[in-house]
């Protein structure tokens, strides 16, 4: 079965879910998921898992992302971007490029940020943003994020408008970034336009619009990456035919040496067979096996 990773150019509008659910529609796949939620008012590159790549989603995740995040100060969001309702907050006069050079250190490294309230994040099995829609009161919890950069790349200051590029880790939310940031600064503050332009290796020079995919017919797979692209910094083992029928058991094969941690288990024609963790025994447990 045809398995792999689209790098798609995601456009604003529809959310991450529909873009998934139009790409199911292409011959020969039976299984679609995406490598990390853009709103729908953001474009740019959502990864695509094809059939068995699914079963990678979760290393897609621990990928690196990078955003240019459009920050208007002076006013505020029920949604944290232009999608909600927009409310002046502030005196954006005050707002300088020096002011925000010196507020951004405090948004770098390790912190805890409150989600958004309108956000797919599940509390008590239910999506935030119906709970909101409902007019349920909802607490939110500040949670641990990593942001690995922030860079101002320049500041309109008749336009109160600032162009911010940000590298984080996996969680992390730019409509809440740019909400605190208002805040530090007293004027408020909403996202009012977002690009994704990295998610690991993944560029959105690179990324392929949505409607060229689906215009494609079979020719789609011409643009399928290999579904281990988020497992190739991890030490291979390539197994004989005895290892690769143990694997496909579900039983453990020995560890090349005394290193613990992830490993991709290769056939003998190379191909990704199955990937496992090195226990204490220093034997391989397959974690995932994936169709021949």
């Amino acid at each position: 079965m045809t398995a792999g990773i689209l790098n798609v150019n995601k456009p604003v509008g529809p959310s991450s879910f529909a873009v998934v659910r139009n790409l199911r529609r292409l011959p020969g796949v039976v299984k679609a998921g995406h490598g990390g939620t853009l709103d729908p008012a953001a474009d740019g590159v959502l990864p695509i898992l094809i059939n068995a790549a699914t079963r990678v989603a979760d290393f897609v995740h621990e990928w690196p992302k990078t955003y240019l995040a459009t920050i208007t100060f002076g006013f505020t969001s029920e949604t944290g971007d232009r999608e909600g309702t927009i409310r002046p907050a502030g005196n954006p006069a005050t707002v300088t490029r020096a002011r925000i050079e010196v507020a951004l250190p405090a948004f770098t490294g390790h912190i805890d940020q409150v989600p958004p309230l309108y956000s797919a994040l599940k509390q008590g099995g239910e999506a935030l943003y119906r709970k909101a829609r409902r007019g349920e009161h909802v607490e939110r919890q500040a949670r641990p994020v990593e942001i690995y950069a922030i860079r101002l790349l320049d500041y309109d200051h008749g336009a109160a408008v600032a162009r911010l590029e940000v590298s984080s880790g996996r969680g992390m939310y730019v409509r809440s970034l740019a909400h605190d940031l208002g805040s530090a600064l007293g004027t408020g503050a909403y996202l009012s336009a977002l690009t994704r332009t990295a998610v690991g290796p993944l560029t959105v020079g690179d990324a392929v619009p949505m409607a060229t995919l689906t215009a494609a017919g079979d020719g789609w797979t011409r643009w399928l990456l290999p579904m281990d692209l988020p497992l190739r910094s991890w030490p291979a083992i390539e197994l004989d035919a005895a290892g690769v029928a143990a694997i496909r058991r579900g039983q453990a094969v020995p560890a090349p040496s005394r290193t613990a941690g992830r490993y991709r288990l290769l056939g003998p024609d190379g191909d990704l067979l199955a990937w496992g963790e090195a226990d204490a025994t220093m034997r391989i447990q397959p974690r995932a096996v994936f169709p021949a």
